[in-house]
């Protein structure tokens, strides 16, 4: 792994945070893009399931196997997962309207979680659902930080926790919010896209223990 420039990340991320725009650019949404980030070891599974909106059926499943580029990092994390998610979605035969990660959008120190960070880099519409709320608190089901609202907290399931909806780049909280709920199967405690997304991050990492084992 080479050395890793922390001022240059820094550097990166005010210019990922300059290009940020929380506001509504699609009027109609026909696909949408889950991604899921894993690690095996220094290896990084993203994985990708491709779907068509409101019908949420399956229209391209995709992933790759890469080497981590940088250790963990709470606040860098945009720089360890963005590079694989934007590396696959190029990958894709299709291009969905709207990107939903594992992870912050503007709810985050420098307002530029990965969701902004993929966002800005494809200028995509970008939502970030994250199972752990790192940043901010609840006001009931409002999520704010330094006293602003950055997103909101949803439940897939009457008695699950809840999982925390944030805009990552052109796309408001309240249309984001809209659409994940759209998204939500009962039995499932995440969003349609991202279980099936996380599902199959899962089944890789565990073919690749297994032949490891063999």
């Amino acid at each position: 792994m080479n050395k890793i420039d922390f001022i240059e990340l820094k550097r990166i991320e005010k210019d990922v945070l300059k290009g940020v725009s929380i506001k509504d650019v699609l009027t109609e949404i026909k696909t949408i893009a889950a991604f899921d980030i894993g690690f095996s070891g220094t290896k990084v599974i993203c994985s990708c399931v491709v779907f068509n909106y409101p019908s949420m059926e399956v229209i391209e499943e995709k992933h790759t196997i890469s080497e981590e580029l940088m250790p963990y990092s709470p606040n860098l994390i945009a720089f360890r997962e963005g590079p694989p998610i934007t590396d696959l979605y190029r990958d894709l035969e299709n291009n969905p309207d709207i990107l939903i990660v594992d992870g912050f959008g503007v709810l985050h120190p420098s307002k530029a979680g990965v969701a902004s960070y993929v966002g800005v880099l494809l200028n995509k519409p970008v939502i970030g659902i994250s199972k752990e709320l790192i940043y901010g608190n609840l006001d009931e089901d409002k999520v704010m930080f330094n006293n602003e609202l950055k997103g909101y907290a949803v439940k897939a399931k009457e008695f699950a926790r809840p999982v925390f909806i944030t805009p990552g780049h052109n796309i408001t909280a309240e249309k984001a919010v809209e659409l994940i709920k759209n998204t939500v199967v009962a039995e499932f405690k995440l969003p349609l896209p991202l279980h099936l997304a996380h599902k199959k991050t899962n089944k890789i990492k565990k073919e690749m223990i297994e032949s490891k084992m063999a």
